[in-house]
């Protein structure tokens, strides 16, 4: 691999804050509520909102709508699609950083 295949990744893990969304949730054995993504990552609410539904919109990344008692609970996991992405990202990451090394 060369450094041009990281043009190949895919877009939507290029910018930090999906990225390390992805990494949350692939990481993950449950699903994981938007609270606690917003502590874990200090993020504002809206700006969580709009990162998820970007991932959403690519397959990567699956809601959960619940109640708990009287009160919503919102939840998301990673798709197959999402780990299969994200592991082809590491893996050309990898491999690019590897060959820096020589």
């Amino acid at each position: 691999m060369s450094a041009s295949d990281l043009l190949k990744v895919n877009p939507v893990l290029v910018d930090r804050v999906r990225l390390a969304i992805m990494a949350n949730l692939a990481l993950a054995e449950e699903p994981i509520d938007f609270n606690t993504l917003l502590l874990e990552l200090a993020l504002t609410k809206g700006n969580l909102s709009s990162h998820i539904r970007k991932l959403e919109e690519a397959s990567m990344v699956e809601t959960h709508k619940t109640f708990v008692g009287r009160k919503p609970k919102t939840s998301y996991s990673c798709t197959d699609l999402g780990r299969q992405e994200m592991q082809s990202y590491l893996m050309t990451l990898e491999s690019v950083l590897k060959r820096t090394n020589k």
